[in-house]
């Protein structure tokens, strides 16, 4: 476990704009000098270009992850995530180091935890930050800066930060200066954000821990907000995925009306969207995907509780897209049988399954769902995923299927559900005689429905 130490010395250095001699302490000292060493613990979505970015801005940086396949890939310079090419991973080689040894950890100065915080039974899964906290911290330096990037209910970081002190004997923000700085990652961004230009929140358990997380963070992002506490920081990051939640919920239920009213729900969202104030677009689709938007708000509901609230809005919010892919499989049914065709045996065609356009994430994509609904309603299910070679549902493997005209005329229906690499443009589409667009992204055609 970390030993008590005193407080920092401060190291003489040159003010660039004053051109006067400035005392620093010597952790701001090693950061801006580049001497320092970053620790990621974590390197999946948010750790890998958190490392990366840090590599890149100069400093040298020890990667830890449990995946061995992860770290064969990122030492032969091939990356896993569409955010970081094989060419950052070459040319950084030299600055970034990683390994599956915690002991590694001893050499860093500061050290970002970026472990996944999934649920289990509605409730946050804490146990992979416990764990990187319980396989880390004993060979952390004195002084070492500790921050939580996971996504944590409000009073994680604080309860982390009293348990140290009690078991293992450490002064906050003296032996041990902890922080929480959530991640604002967005795989496969289409609109120019990035790590660098997106804000990044810092909250600390003291002052100093604070201050110090804002240095470090202000090396590779252009803007550091720092706030009061660790709560604040970890509230805003669930209140901006829950935001996100309700509003597409919304959307569900805008699009459902629209169907019925024969109005292009789309075409509604982007008229609405030109108020250049008060409206911020999101768009209806088969469901929501990923480790945010289905997971981060349910951490509210046990502080919620606890606090003797309710959050019913956002209980409706969740529980209408959960259905949501439950409404695609009744939709298919509906529309086959329009047709003449009973959804038993029928040929269906899943086009897109990751959870996002880009990616080759599955993590609670709602595809597995839609296809889990359409075998038990007897369909015969098949997909096309340009980056996604294999899969397989409840451990039975889903048939891959080639992307051609006959193909789809083959089909029965082809439901679209992740519209990648532009595929909405491609001309294949008229071969089907039946396609439901859960996105509202296909020009209209005869043989297109609306979810």
């Amino acid at each position: 476990m970390v030993s008590m130490v005193s407080s920092p010395t401060e190291t003489r250095a040159q003010d660039p704009q004053a051109g006067a001699v400035v005392a620093l302490p010597d952790f701001d000292h090693l950061i801006v000098s580049r001497k320092a060493v970053v620790g990621i613990v974590g390197l999946g979505y948010t750790g890998l270009p958190l490392a990366t970015g840090f590599a890149a801005a100069g400093f040298s940086v020890v990667g830890l992850d449990t995946d061995t396949e992860k770290i064969g890939a990122i030492n032969r310079g091939e990356s896993y995530l569409p955010d970081v090419s094989d060419l950052e991973l070459e040319e950084l080689q030299l600055r970034l180091s990683v390994g599956t040894s915690p002991e590694a950890m001893a050499v860093a100065d500061a050290v970002v935890v970026c472990v996944p915080t999934p649920t289990r039974a509605g409730v946050a899964d804490l146990s992979h930050v416990d764990d990187a906290l319980a396989a880390v911290v004993p060979h952390l330096r004195p002084g070492t800066l500790l921050v939580l990037q996971s996504t944590i209910p409000p009073g994680t970081t604080s309860a982390a930060a009293r348990r140290l002190a009690s078991e293992g004997g450490l002064r906050i923000g003296a032996d041990l200066y902890l922080a929480m700085a959530p991640e604002r990652i967005n795989p496969a961004n289409a609109d120019g954000w990035r790590m660098t230009n997106t804000p990044k929140l810092v909250g600390g358990f003291t002052a100093e821990c604070t201050r110090r997380a804002t240095v470090l963070f202000e090396q590779v992002c252009e803007r550091v907000h720092p706030v009061s506490s660790p709560e604040v920081a970890e509230l805003a990051k669930i209140f901006e995925n829950t935001f996100r939640l309700v509003n597409i919920a919304l959307t569900l239920e805008l699009s459902d009306l629209c169907r019925q009213l024969r109005i292009p729900v789309r075409e509604v969202i982007d008229a609405a969207a030109t108020k250049p104030y008060g409206f911020l677009a999101h768009y209806p689709g088969p469901g929501v995907g990923g480790e945010c938007i289905p997971v981060d708000p349910l951490f509210l509901q046990p502080l919620a509780q606890l606090a003797g609230t309710d959050l019913s809005l956002v209980q409706a919010a969740h529980r209408r897209i959960t259905e949501r892919p439950g409404q695609v499989v009744d939709r298919v049914a509906e529309l086959l049988r329009a047709r003449g065709r009973m959804p038993q045996r029928a040929r269906v065609l899943i086009v897109g399954v990751s959870y996002k356009e880009g990616v080759a994430d599955l993590r609670n994509a709602p595809a597995l769902d839609i296809i889990r609904g359409l075998r038990r309603a007897g369909v015969e299910v098949s997909y096309y995923d340009p980056l996604v070679p294999s899969m397989t549902v409840d451990g039975q493997a889903v048939p891959v299927a080639p992307w051609t005209p006959t193909e789809l005329a083959a089909s029965d229906c082809v439901v679209l559900v992740t519209p990648h690499n532009r595929i909405a443009a491609d001309p294949h589409w008229s071969a089907a005689p039946l396609v439901l667009d859960t996105r509202n992204v296909l020009p209209p055609a005869d043989n297109i429905e609306p979810l």
